[in-house]
């Protein structure tokens, strides 16, 4: 509500309107109680009603701003609720019986206190304050609801963008190409490597075939796909790839994206320098219940239209998967990424 209270047009809008209204629903409770009370009062006891609205809703408006530094509706909605419907009670009470004194001392002449007049004005300034807290409450609501809206839509767009992004990166002509032409250099060496070639080409297809459209793979199941990737990788680079595979038993049960390791593998692999002097270790590990992807940093030039969509979309993709963040570290000589694994409900 502070929002659109910021505009002062809106603002001061709201405090006569709610000045005027409020005076004049007092009135006419008044005159249900009181046989002989005018329900059109003088033009004086409105300006007192809305200086009364002005002083109330500044004293609440400089509380929220408060309490929306120390608790947020976010961090504690209960709490918030709680302290701002109190602070808007007290408020209103402290200025209604400061404004009402000061009226009945300047223009009435008598000064016995009615009881009935007094809770009236307490009902009143009680309702006012739970009225204004709940507008506060359900337009933050509202707020978030619009916000959850927005970022669905936006994972969708990016999940889609994920799949395709995984799928074009593996089964692509460059990957398939160089794995024929591995085929066929092990045909005239080795026919018992060819057919084992085969296999694990054949394992890494059908898994990207029947895992792509998955949310979540157990570990193991990732890892069993990747070993076979590797496999074919480390046939085509021979000696100048390293890549060491050390994972937790337990943590095997822990799920994760389809696909994820095998495009960080792809990606450091793309993009580093892969040479007999320049050889290229890729470690494979987990970290408390992260998995972690660790190469030596050696880039190459890449062309311009590099579209880099792999990292992005596996960080988007983990903002909707899991409430922990994909963390990607570089230094001089280390590339590191920190997937963190889900636990399979």
């Amino acid at each position: 509500m502070d929002r659109y209270l910021n505009n002062k047009w809106i603002r001061w809008g709201s405090i006569i309107l709610l000045g005027v209204v409020f005076r004049f629903l007092l009135d006419v409770v008044y005159s249900l109680f009181y046989r002989n009370y005018e329900l059109l009062q003088p033009f004086r006891n409105y300006l007192f009603a809305i200086l009364f609205t002005l002083l109330v809703f500044e004293g609440i408006f400089f509380v929220n701003k408060r309490l929306d530094k120390k608790i947020g509706w976010n961090k504690n909605p209960f709490k918030r609720f709680l302290l701002q419907w109190l602070s808007g009670f007290g408020i209103g009470i402290l200025f209604t019986l400061v404004i009402r004194w000061v009226f009945i001392l300047v223009f009435v002449s008598f000064n016995y206190v009615n009881l009935l007049d007094e809770l009236i004005i307490v009902v009143f300034v009680f309702i006012i304050a739970t009225t204004l807290t709940v507008v506060d409450l359900s337009m933050f609501l509202l707020e978030k609801w619009r916000f959850s809206l927005a970022e669905l839509e936006r994972f969708k767009k990016e999940n889609v963008e994920f799949r395709f992004e995984s799928l074009r990166a593996q089964v692509n002509p460059h990957f398939l190409f160089n794995s024929l032409n591995t085929l066929s250099s092990l045909i005239y060496q080795s026919q018992e490597k060819a057919e084992l070639f085969v296999r694990e080409l054949s394992d890494v297809y059908r898994y990207i075939l029947e895992n792509r459209d998955r949310e979540l793979i157990s570990l193991k199941k990732e890892l069993e796909m990747v070993r076979s990737y590797i496999y074919l990788i480390q046939l085509r680079f021979e000696k100048n790839l390293m890549v060491n595979v050390n994972i937790e038993k337990e943590k095997e049960k822990m799920s994760l994206a389809p696909l994820t390791l095998q495009m960080l593998i792809e990606n450091a692999t793309k993009h580093n320098i892969i040479s007999n002097k320049k050889p290229l270790t890729v470690d494979i590990y987990t970290e408390n219940n992260s998995i972690v992807v660790k190469n030596n940093l050696q880039p190459k030039e890449l062309p311009k239209y590099s579209s880099k969509l792999g990292l992005r979309n596996i960080r988007s993709r983990y903002g909707y998967l899991s409430d922990k963040e994909v963390e990607i570290v570089e230094n001089e000589n280390q590339f590191i990424v920190k997937v963190p694994l889900i636990t399979s409900v």
